[in-house]
Parts: C-alpha cells; sequence; structure tokens
C-alpha cells in the first residue's frame, strides 16, 4: 500500500513535498492525487476538514495535513536531503528557510487577491506583498554563498521552490536582475531531476 498525497500541480507547498520526496527516493512510494482545495471535494473533506493541500496519507492511515508537517515526516523515511547544521549556523539557515517560506506565502496571496473582481482588488495588500517579498529576496542574495553546493536541505528546497513560484505567477517582478548571486545559484539548482519533474505547468 503506497502514501497518498493529495495535491495540485502548481501549488508551491505541494512542489515542496514533491521536491523532498524525489531528493529521498521515496516518489514510488506515493501516490498522487489531483484534487481542487477550493472545490472542497468531499475526498479532500474527508482527509482534512480544512481542505488544504497537501495532505499526506500514510501506509497506516495517518493523516498529515501540512507540507511542514510531512516533510518532517518523509524525513524520517528516506536520505538524500541534508540536515539543518548544528550550531551558529542552525539560526540562519532556519532564517533562510522561514524568509523563503514567507515569499511563498505572499505570491500566494497576491495570486488569491487577483482572483477577486477587478473593482474590489485591495492595491494596497498587493503593494504590501511585493515590497514583502522585495526585501526578501536582497536578504536571500546575500545568504546564497551559504547554500548547501551539493545535497540540498530543506532550506535550499524551500528557496528554489519559492523563486520557482515567483517565476511562475509573477514573472513581471523580474527578480533576477538585482540579484545576481541568487539567480546564478537558482540556474543550477533549477536543473536537478527533483525539480524539473515537479516543475508545475503553466496556466
Amino acid at each position: 500500500m503506497k502514501m497518498k498525497l493529495y495535491c495540485s500541480p502548481t501549488s508551491p507547498y505541494v512542489r515542496k513535498v514533491r521536491v523532498v520526496a524525489a531528493e529521498l527516493g521515496l516518489t514510488d512510494l506515493i501516490e498522487e492525487i489531483i484534487v481542487d482545495p477550493h472545490a472542497s471535494p468531499v475526498e479532500l473533506l474527508a482527509v482534512n476538514p480544512l481542505s488544504k493541500i497537501p495532505v499526506l496519507v500514510t501506509e497506516r492511515g495517518e493523516t498529515l495535513p501540512d507540507s511542514s508537517l510531512i516533510i518532517e515526516y518523509l524525513l524520517t523515511r528516506g536520505r538524500g536531503v541534508t540536515g539543518i547544521p548544528r550550531g551558529s549556523k542552525r539560526w540562519s539557515a532556519l532564517r533562510c528557510e522561514k524568509i523563503a517560506d514567507g515569499i511563498i506565502d505572499a505570491a500566494v496571496a497576491t495570486v488569491m487577491e487577483k482572483r477577486r473582481p477587478e473593482s474590489i482588488v485591495y492595491t494596497v495588500h498587493l503593494d504590501r506583498q511585493a515590497a514583502l517579498i522585495a526585501r526578501a529576496l536582497e536578504l536571500l542574495n546575500n545568504e546564497t554563498p551559504g547554500f548547501e553546493p551539493e545535497a540540498p536541505s530543506v532550506v535550499e528546497i524551500s528557496v528554489g521552490v519559492a523563486l520557482g513560484y515567483l517565476d511562475l505567477r509573477m514573472p513581471y517582478l523580474e527578480w533576477r536582475k538585482s540579484h545576481e548571486a541568487l539567480a546564478n545559484w537558482y540556474t543550477g539548482f533549477a536543473q536537478r531531476a527533483s525539480m524539473v519533474r515537479s516543475q508545475p505547468p503553466v496556466v
């Protein structure tokens, strides 16, 4: 019996899980079930009353309704992802991970706001998210020299997925122009098999 991952191909939260699973060599143990969380399908509500994705159902029937929780679980099941460093470097690494997660949250918030009727789109909210993303990118650009050059950790995966989502949903930001170090790093990271296989469709 395989684990079941309720997911959407364009969700950055799902992509983080898929990349981690691929890096750990667990992809073949997971059955992906594509759902639309906005439609609140019965099958999704049965495993997550919040109607959010991703949700992982383990072989034992345990439901894990959050990407961070799922990743924590998957890290106990396989090898291939570098652990978070210990000591003083740990806090710097975790900070980068949370900053990358913040970029994802802000980009998703932007996408959701723009789906509202144009007459009620809150432009102040959009401007705030754009400014937040700009500041976060500047921090990550300065931290790029500390990224793991070979086997990635959850930190690098989070950063890579965040940048990929900006390319998908907010290409007009042209983030590469003023973040050369981050752009150079991402060019290589985006070529990893786990990133290529999880590339979301352009919709």
